[in-house]
């Protein structure tokens, strides 16, 4: 499939293609972007600006990550909704350790394009395999409403 016709059939498999067809399509085009860097079906499936954000984002992970590769593992679309289940593995180029994520992407589409993305993972997750060690700042804890408005509000009056 060329890279026109990869974004085309994306954008077009809600419409006509069997769950299977659909999920060949999805992560045909989510390989291309993520693993070969194929920016140009990001060009093609989604608005400028959301695109622009995206290929700045597959950009920077594919920098860090050279060996990035994408695995979808479910895939839903509902009207005008695409939900991507993946899982991403990687090694990370500075550290030398390898990395796994699993996160779920919604997209929107609407007018031909998708028009919103939004990506949702555990970050700790990539700290924690890094080695690195997330602390809060003392005395504070997330499940810690008020001291962390106080804070907030000591912060402002300063």
């Amino acid at each position: 499939m060329t890279r026109l016709s990869t974004a085309l059939f994306l954008l077009l498999v809600p419409l006509t293609a069997s769950a299977g067809a659909k999920d060949a399509a999805i992560k045909s085009a989510m390989e291309k972007i993520w693993e070969q860097g194929d920016m140009s079906v990001i060009d093609e499936a989604y608005e400028e600006e959301i695109g622009n954000e995206i290929k700045r984002f597959v950009k920077e992970n594919r920098d860090l990550y050279p060996d990035l590769q994408i695995e979808i593992t479910d895939s839903i679309i509902k009207g005008n909704r695409f939900v991507t289940v993946w899982r991403a593995t990687g090694t990370h180029k500075a550290l030398g350790k390898k990395v796994v994520l699993e996160g779920v992407s919604v997209r929107k589409r609407e007018g031909g394009k998708f028009t919103e993305e939004r990506m949702f993972f555990n970050q700790k997750t990539i700290y924690d395999q890094l080695g690195f060690e997330v602390t809060p700042p003392a005395g504070l804890s997330p499940f810690n409403a008020t001291a962390l408005v106080e804070r907030s509000e000591d912060a402002h009056a300063e």
